[in-house]
C-alpha cells in the first residue's frame, strides 16, 4: 500500500474514524489508542480498497478491535478480580453558538443522551452510533459487522426503545 494513498485515507476519514473511537471507548486516551491500532491493523491487512467504501472497513476494524478488547478484559477481570478498569468522563461537546442558557440546555442534554448511549449493550451501542454518528444505512451497518440485516434492524429497534423510556 502506497504511502500518499494511506495519507489520503487519514485525511479524508481520520476524522470520523477517531470521534467513532472516542464515543466508542468514552476516553480520549483509549480512543487514541485504538484509532492507532485500526490504521495499523488496515496497513497491516493491505486491504484497504477505495472502490469498497474504506471508511466502512475501518469502522468495523474499529468495532471489532474493541470488542476483543473488552473480552479479553472481562475475562482477565473474572480470572484475577484485582484489575480494575476506570473509564474516563466524556469529553465536554461542542455546541453551535447560542445563548449561554440555550448552549447549557443543548450540552446538558446531549450529554444526557451520550449517557444513556453508553449505558446501552455494546451491540446495541455500536448499530446506534453507525447508524445516527456515521449516518451509514442498515445494509452498511450489516456488511460492515457481518451481521443479518435483520439484526440490525432489532438491534437499533430495541436500543431506540431503551433509550426512549430513560428519556
Amino acid at each position: 500500500m502506497e504511502k500518499s494513498y494511506i495519507e489520503s485515507v487519514i485525511n479524508e476519514y481520520g476524522r470520523d474514524i477517531y470521534s467513532f473511537c472516542v464515543y466508542l471507548t468514552g476516553s480520549r486516551h483509549e480512543a487514541d489508542d485504538l484509532y492507532q491500532q485500526v490504521f495499523l491493523i488496515a496497513i497491516e491487512k493491505n486491504n484497504l480498497d477505495v472502490d469498497n467504501n474504506p471508511k466502512s472497513y475501518l469502522l468495523a476494524i474499529a468495532a471489532n478491535v474493541w470488542n476483543n478488547k473488552k473480552r479479553k478484559f472481562l475475562w482477565r477481570q473474572n480470572k484475577a478480580q484485582t484489575i480494575h478498569y476506570e473509564k474516563d468522563n466524556l469529553e465536554q461537546i461542542a455546541v453551535e453558538k447560542d445563548s449561554p442558557e440555550n448552549e447549557f440546555i443543548k450540552r446538558e442534554e446531549l450529554i444526557r443522551v451520550r449517557k444513556l448511549v453508553d449505558e446501552l449493550p455494546d451491540k446495541m451501542k455500536v448499530v446506534i452510533l453507525l447508524y445516527y454518528m456515521e449516518d451509514m444505512s442498515i445494509e452498511e451497518i450489516s456488511k460492515t459487522l457481518r451481521i443479518p440485516i435483520g439484526t440490525v434492524k432489532s438491534r437499533l429497534h430495541q436500543a431506540k426503545k431503551k433509550l426512549k423510556e430513560r428519556l
